[in-house]
């Protein structure tokens, strides 16, 4: 099983859609990154999903990285294709909370 962390997002100005994510492979305890973190659009986000890899968020609290709650595939009511915070990880910080990727 891979699992991957997203550590921060990049949201359309318009729609707060994600449209691109920093992250990086990590060990299956979630304690350190196998691969450094890097900026991917959300689309390989998707298809990582559709892998059946684990992606998981992880924020910062007092200078450590705590675990989030998973994300899921979702499709909006244009068709397009992109990833939400999983349902069932109960009330809590979503990708919305993530630190930005600065814009280009």
């Amino acid at each position: 099983m891979t699992v991957h962390a997203i550590t921060a997002v990049r949201l359309e100005q318009d729609s707060q859609r994600v449209t691109h994510v920093l992250w990086g492979q990590v060990s299956v305890s979630g304690e350190q990154f196998k691969v450094a973190p890097h900026e991917s659009p959300v689309i390989e986000v998707v298809d990582a999903l559709a892998r059946g890899d684990t992606v998981v968020t992880v924020f910062p609290v007092d200078g450590q990285r705590v675990a989030g709650p998973q994300v899921r595939r979702v499709v909006d009511e244009a068709g397009r294709e992109g990833i939400e915070t999983a349902a069932d990880s109960g009330p809590g910080p979503t990708l919305a909370d993530l630190p930005r990727v600065d814009h280009e």
